[in-house]
């Protein structure tokens, strides 16, 4: 069983550090990275990821719009809200909106695999 996830940001810094993070998780495979909203919505039609890790704001374009889309859309896939623009409006929009998680990237990045597993565990252990 292994669990398909997409990241959507448009930092390259951040694209390294995901990789080198998520190449270790039992059970994670990371099928691929969109630096755009339409490259993402092409992938996840595509590559039918079960977790999207998405930045809120990716080449000045709004996540929370991806996010909409795929909670109307495909509501199975649970999506990890990143952002470095931390302010409580954003926290309780993205779980409002239906986000598993809203991570800090400055501060909780490295909380990921902990909500991967997370994730990995409801959706294969506690159907």
């Amino acid at each position: 069983m292994i669990l398909k996830v997409l990241s959507v940001d448009d930092s390259s810094t951040i694209v390294k550090h995901l990789a080198y993070i998520l190449k270790d998780i039992h059970g994670v495979n990371w099928v691929g990275h969109a630096s755009s909203i339409k490259e993402a919505e092409a992938m996840i039609i595509t590559n039918k990821p079960d977790v999207i890790l998405l930045d809120i704001m990716v080449n000045d374009e709004s996540g929370f719009d991806l996010l909409d889309s795929i909670k109307r859309n495909n509501k199975k896939i649970e999506v990890i809200m990143l952002s470095n623009l931390i302010d409580c409006i954003y926290i309780k929009k993205s779980k409002t909106m239906g986000a598993f998680q809203f991570i800090d990237k400055s501060f909780e990045f490295e909380s990921i695999p902990m909500h991967l597993k997370n994730i990995y565990d409801k959706k294969f252990h506690n159907n």
